[in-house]
């Protein structure tokens, strides 16, 4: 009878990720080329991110305030945290779609700028996932921090944003600014304009 329940909640959370599969499937952009990328970009502010992942800024807070203050205000930076980032996954969801699509269409020509191009989309799509799947791990902590019951925060310290900096192996900020190196030299390879607007959104 213990088998059996097993058995179908294994089966029924492999459905569940089948179909949340299909859905983001479904629902991605058809195609996406140049003209489609910085009007879907999102702000993303990551000097900010920098500043709250600042073990010294944190360190010094911790110390000047009362623990019961301390966590109120950690609070709201892990709400603003989460807010940063969930628009560089976004942004970084957009450019592995392009850099995919760029990818696609170097490998049906031949010359050496559109090797080129495709070298330059394929480093994108690498960097653009790594940080993906870097920020899916962050944001689960940082939900996982901000759905737990107050009682616990009187028994634990409040949690520590730096220690964000570093998850699973993954570095945000070098992980983020590899990012945005690739988006730009591909970005390059078209106009200064787009460039421009890009970097300024990334």
């Amino acid at each position: 009878m213990t088998f059996d329940l097993i058995i179908i909640f294994l089966v029924s959370i492999v459905l569940l990720v089948a179909i949340y599969i299909a859905i983001q499937f479904r629902g991605k952009f058809p195609k996406r080329t140049l003209e489609h990328v910085t009007p879907f970009l999102r702000p993303a502010e990551s000097q900010e991110i920098e500043a709250l992942m600042d073990p010294g800024q944190e360190t010094a807070f911790r110390l000047r305030m009362s623990p019961n203050e301390f966590a109120g205000w950690q609070r709201k930076r892990i709400h603003l945290m989460r807010e940063y980032l969930l628009r560089m996954s976004h942004n970084a969801l957009v450019l592995i779609e392009w850099g995919n699509m760029e990818a696609l269409k170097g490998g049906e020509r031949d010359s050496a700028q559109c090797r080129e191009k495709q070298l330059l989309a394929q480093e994108l799509v690498q960097a653009a996932t790594e940080f993906r799947l870097y920020s899916m791990l962050a944001l689960a902590k940082l939900k996982l921090w901000l759905i737990l019951p107050s009682s616990v925060s009187f028994l634990l310290p409040s949690p520590s944003l730096p220690s964000l900096r570093n998850v699973f192996g993954i570095d945000a900020l070098r992980t983020y600014q590899r990012l945005k190196t690739a988006a730009s030299g591909l970005s390059l390879a078209y106009n200064n304009h787009f460039h421009d607007e890009l970097v300024e959104l990334l």
